[in-house]
């Protein structure tokens, strides 16, 4: 096998064991030269592999990190949402409310509601935190008839999906989602502490109650490095046969 394999390889067992820890610096490039006796370059893409699959991490000007295990936190056609997933799987969520009034919806938000350019809206705009790590940044756009539970929802540690079950009756029946890879500049990269031009998950979603009416608009944008993103597959024609009705297989339906 190549050098640079064996040694990702090598250093990948060393992290496994517990030799360092999540958050501890990592050894720098001619450290690990002069250790195993290799050319800057195969330790270079060693490393390079390391970071690009999340084992490690390196911030300009400090180092290179071991990195935080990304959370499985989100199943992505669970109607579900953000909080109720990553609780589901054990971890704590805060959010920072940055934004929350009821305003004229943008024209986009508007259209993805099916509603009138200049209609009124509830914007809420959150930071969110899983575990005192800031994962997301997000805004949602709300009709109106949803504004005196979103307006007066305890949000920095609940759900508003939870609360606008219990306040307003409203059960999710499903929605759209579409991912993109995006990256960070100005502002958002600030929020999210990340260097300008590092890589994000970007979510847009729109959601639905069980009469069909639309009610919500979000954007998300996700940290990388610290959200993994669950797909599951099913093959159509056989869960059909299995009892499982086709439309609840499809996002958009």
């Amino acid at each position: 096998m190549p050098f640079y394999f064996q040694l990702k390889k090598i250093l990948e067992q060393e992290i496994a064991s517990g030799r360092w820890q999540p958050g501890d610096r990592f050894p720098s490039e001619p450290e690990i030269c002069h250790h195993f006796d290799l050319s800057r370059t195969t330790v270079r893409q060693a490393l390079a592999e390391l970071e690009s699959e999340g084992v490690i991490r390196r911030e300009k000007g400090r180092g290179t990190f071991v990195a935080h295990a990304s959370p499985e936190l989100w199943l992505l056609q669970s109607s579900h949402g953000f909080f109720d997933e990553a609780a589901r799987k054990g971890h704590e969520v805060r959010s920072k409310i940055l934004r929350r009034e009821v305003a004229e919806l943008p024209s986009f938000a508007s259209a993805a509601l099916h509603l009138p350019s200049g209609t009124p809206g509830v914007v809420l705009e959150r930071l969110r935190w899983v575990d005192d790590r800031v994962v997301m940044y997000v805004v949602s756009y709300l009709v109106e008839r949803l504004a005196p539970v979103v307006l007066a929802a305890e949000l920095e540690t609940g759900s508003l999906y939870r609360a606008l079950a219990a306040e307003a009756g409203l059960r999710v029946a499903g929605g759209r989602r579409v991912v993109e890879a995006v990256v960070a500049e100005g502002d958002l990269a600030t929020l999210l502490e990340v260097d300008v031009g590092a890589p994000l998950l970007y979510v847009e979603s729109v959601a639905w109650e069980e009469s069909g009416e639309l009610f919500e608009f979000y954007r998300a944008w996700h940290r990388a490095d610290r959200t993994k993103i669950e797909v599951q597959v099913l093959h159509q024609d056989l869960a059909a046969r299995a009892g499982v009705d086709r439309s609840v297989l499809r996002l958009g339906v």
